[in-house]
C-alpha cells in the first residue's frame, strides 16, 4: 500500500468529445491540453484517456492499427508530449486507455498473418476451422458469428468476439505478452503513469469444439465461454510482470465488465502481478421497474435503488477489504449518462449532488466521466437514421420487426444507448457550446448546462463536486475504513474511521424527508450539506435528495 494512485481522482475525458483546438469538429490532445487548468481546478488529480492511437476508427479507436503512434485527428506526438509536461507540471497523472483483446485488421501484424500462413505473426491471432467451416457457434458482441473466413482464402477462420475488422490476440502465445509490455514501456518512458486494460477479462477462451447450447439463435452469446475464465489472470499476470519489472510505479486499472468482487480481488491481489483496480459495469445500484422481456436488457428502463447499492457495495467493500481499492464511478464511454439512465428529471436539482456524495466518499478511486460535474445529460437525437453504433442498430432491427413504434425505440435509445454519452463538452453558450467552430462529429439535442456558467454558480453542482473532492483529499476519506451503516431503506449511510476520529455520510436517496441518528457521543461538524438539513442531538433530519458529511471534532 502507499502508491500514488491510491489518492487518485480520475477525470475519464473521450479525446474526440472535450475539446477542439483547430475547428474540424473533432476534439484533440491541445484541447485537452488547454482546459488542464479546469480539470484540475475540479479536484481531480488523474487523467484518463479514452484510445489515442492510430485507428480506422471502426469502433471509435478501439480498433487499434498502430499502437505507437497517436492518431492524427488527434495530434501528433509532440502534442501528446506537451499535453504530458503540462499535466505533470501540474502534479498529476495521466492513464491511457490500452485495448489488449484485439487489433484493427489494418494492424501490421494481421496484414503479414494473412498474407503469409508462415508468418510468426500467424499466431499472434486465433484460428480455427471444423472440416472447412467455422469452428463452432459462438456469437459476436457486435452480432452475427464470431469467426470470419480467412481474407487471403483457405479453409481457416478467426476469431473476433468484437467487429470483424478486429480480430482477437492469441494471448496464449508469449510473444503477444511480450510485445504487448513492449508496447505498454515505450508510452510509459514518454511519460504515462498507468493503462485502462480494456476488455482484459476475454483474453483467454475456452475449448472451440463447444458449441453454445442454445438452439433459439443461430450465433447465441455466452461469456462463460470466454470472460474471466482462470488463463485470463494467469496471461494477465506474464504481460504485467514484464512491465513492472521496469516500471513498478505503473498503474493498471482492468476493465472487468462483468466481474464480480470475488473475481475483481483474484485480479488485484497484492501479493501477485495483476492489475491495481478493476472497474466493472454492475456497480450502479440499477433495478428495471417495469421489464420488457423483448427488449434487451442494456436498453430496458432503470432507476436507482438504494437497497441494490448498499447490497452492491457491502459485498465488494468485504471482499476487497485488504486486497485492492473499489472504482467509485456513475459511469463510463460505455453506457448512457447517470442522469438520464437513472431517469432523474431535470427538475432535481438535488439528487446529482447527492449522487456525487454517495457514491466518491466512500473507500475507493473516484472515476467520473466528463461532464457529469456540470450535471451534462445525454445527447437527443431526433431521428433512429441518427443513430450509427452496431448495438443501437440492432436494436432498431430487433424492434421494428416486433412492431414497436419508432417513436417509443427512439426514447429508449436516446435515455440507453452510450453515443447520448459521447457529445461534445459544453463549455459555454454558443452555436457549438464552445467546443468548436465546426460541426462536431456527434451532435444532437442537450440541455443548457455550461462549464462556464457552473463556474460563477457557487451553490451550483460544480461548486459541490468541487467541495466533495476536496474532501475526498482528506486522510479521514481517502485512507480510513469503511463501514456500511443499517439504515431504512431509502438512507444510504457510512462511517469512516482514521486514527480515532470517525467521519460520516448519510444520504437521503428517496423522495420524501428522513431522520437518521448519528451513532456518535461525540461533538459533530457539519463539513458539507447540500441542503438545510437539520442536525440536533446527533440526529439529522433531511428532506429528499439531501446528504451530509459530518466529523467528529
Amino acid at each position: 500500500m502507499g502508491e500514488w494512485y491510491e489518492k487518485a481522482v480520475i477525470y475519464q475525458i473521450y479525446p474526440k468529445s472535450f475539446k477542439d483546438s483547430n475547428n474540424d469538429g473533432v476534439g484533440d490532445l491541445p484541447g485537452i491540453t488547454e482546459k488542464l487548468d479546469y480539470v484540475q481546478q475540479l479536484g481531480a488529480n488523474t487523467i484518463w484517456l479514452n484510445p489515442i492511437f492510430v485507428s480506422p476508427q471502426i469502433d471509435n479507436g478501439y480498433d487499434v492499427s498502430n499502437y505507437f503512434a497517436i492518431d492524427p485527428i488527434l495530434g501528433n506526438i509532440d502534442d501528446f508530449q506537451q499535453m504530458v509536461t503540462e499535466i505533470h507540471k501540474r502534479n498529476m497523472y495521466l492513464i491511457l486507455d490500452l485495448p489488449i483483446n484485439d487489433t484493427s485488421d489494418q494492424h501490421p501484424w494481421f496484414q503479414d498473418a494473412v498474407k503469409n500462413k508462415e508468418s510468426i505473426f500467424r499466431d499472434y491471432y486465433i484460428w480455427g476451422e471444423n472440416n472447412g467451416k467455422r469452428p463452432n457457434n459462438w456469437g459476436s458482441f457486435f452480432g452475427g458469428s464470431m469467426w470470419e473466413p480467412d481474407p487471403n482464402g483457405g479453409s481457416q477462420y478467426y476469431c473476433h468476439l468484437f467487429d470483424k475488422k478486429m480480430p482477437d490476440l492469441n494471448w496464449e502465445n508469449p510473444e503477444v505478452r511480450k510485445s504487448m509490455a513492449d508496447i505498454a514501456n515505450f508510452w510509459i518512458d514518454k511519460g504515462v503513469d498507468g493503462f485502462r486494460l480494456d476488455a482484459f477479462i476475454h483474453i483467454a477462451k475456452a475449448n472451440f469444439e463447444q458449441n453454445i447450447l442454445n438452439q433459439d439463435e443461430k450465433f447465441p452469446i455466452d461469456s462463460s465461454l470466454y470472460a474471466n475464465l482462470p488463463n485470463v489472470k494467469t496471461n494477465l499476470q506474464n504481460f504485467i510482470k514484464l512491465v513492472k519489472n521496469d516500471h513498478p510505479d505503473a498503474f493498471f486499472l482492468g476493465e472487468a465488465s462483468s466481474a464480480d468482487a470475488y473475481q475483481a480481488a483474484e485480479y488485484t491481489r497484492p501479493d501477485q502481478p495483476g492489475c491495481d483496480m478493476v472497474v466493472t459495469s454492475d456497480n450502479y445500484g440499477e433495478i428495471y421497474p417495469t421489464k420488457d422481456p423483448q427488449i434487451p436488457k442494456f436498453f430496458q428502463p432503470r432507476q436507482l435503488d438504494a437497497e441494490k447499492l448498499k447490497d452492491t457495495f457491502s459485498v465488494w467493500e468485504a471482499v476487497l477489504k485488504n486486497i485492492s481499492l473499489p472504482a467509485l464511478t456513475w459511469g463510463n464511454h460505455d453506457i448512457s449518462r447517470v442522469l438520464d439512465r437513472l431517469n432523474i428529471s431535470e427538475d432535481n436539482l438535488d439528487m446529482p449532488k447527492a449522487l456525487a456524495v454517495v457514491m466518491y466518499l466512500q473507500r475507493g478511486i473516484p472515476i467520473i466521466y466528463y461532464g457529469e460535474e456540470i450535471g451534462m445529460r445525454n445527447l437527443k437525437y431526433k431521428k433512429l437514421k441518427d443513430f450509427h453504433d452496431q448495438r443501437a442498430l440492432d436494436l432498431i432491427q430487433l424492434l421494428q420487426n416486433l412492431d414497436y413504434p419508432d417513436e417509443e425505440i427512439l426514447q429508449l435509445l436516446n435515455q440507453q444507448d452510450e453515443m447520448t454519452a459521447r457529445g461534445p463538452f459544453q463549455w459555454q453558450v454558443g452555436k457549438y457550446v464552445g467546443f468548436s467552430n465546426h460541426h462536431p462529429w456527434n451532435w444532437a439535442d442537450h440541455n443548457a448546462v455550461t462549464a462556464e456558467s457552473s463556474i460563477a454558480d457557487s451553490e451550483g453542482l460544480l461548486a459541490f463536486y468541487q467541495a466533495v473532492l476536496k474532501i475526498k483529499k482528506l486522510p479521514l476519506f481517502s485512507e480510513g475504513s469503511y463501514v456500511l451503516l443499517d439504515t431504512e431503506r431509502d438512507v444510504y449511510a457510512y462511517k469512516r474511521e482514521l486514527d480515532g476520529i470517525k467521519g460520516f455520510v448519510v444520504v437521503n436517496l428517496g423522495d420524501k424527508s428522513v431522520t437518521y441518528h448519528i451513532p456518535t457521543i461525540k461533538i459533530i461538524h457539519t463539513i458539507l450539506s447540500n441542503k438545510a438539513n437539520s442536525l440536533v442531538d446527533n440526529v439529522v433530519t433531511m428532506d429528499a435528495g439531501g446528504s451530509i458529511v459530518l466529523t467528529e471534532k
